[in-house]
């Protein structure tokens, strides 16, 4: 009796991640790295049996790449201890923070321009642009 097939095995693995919400920033790719990591030696023990070298590659394979998981999650942890907020949070959350946190010390906080300018506005040419002399101070 044949045992269940791989490729099924690791299809439902995979729809099953896509619905595990990690954090964001350093903790959630942190999450995905030791996810992946797993994974990695969930195949490694899958694929062990009588074969010496298969088994010492393998074995090689999983070891490398725990000893670059445990160098990738021990530097973002240093990051995360110097920027806590940006360890945490990613795109407009930690802009959002970082605005609130510059409001709370009294900053003010920048004035929201548009993205781009408007298309059907009237721009000066480069010739009539006002020239500024250069400060050779």
């Amino acid at each position: 009796m044949a045992g269940p097939d791989p490729e099924d095995v690791l299809r439902k693995l995979s729809e099953g991640y896509r619905t595990i919400r990690f954090a964001r920033g350093v903790v959630g790719k942190t999450g995905h790295a030791a996810i992946g990591l797993l994974t990695v030696w969930a195949i490694v023990a899958w694929q062990i049996g009588d074969n010496l070298t298969k088994n010492l590659s393998l074995l090689a394979v999983g070891t490398l790449a725990s000893a670059v998981f445990v160098w990738w999650a021990r530097s973002t942890q240093k990051f995360a201890e110097k920027n806590p907020a940006q360890a945490l949070l990613e795109g407009a959350e930690l802009l959002e923070y970082q605005r609130f946190e510059a409001e709370t010390k009294g900053l003010s906080s920048p004035n929201v321009s548009p993205r781009i300018p408007d298309p059907t506005k009237d721009w000066p040419t480069i010739d009539e642009l006002p020239v500024r002399p250069l400060d050779n101070g």
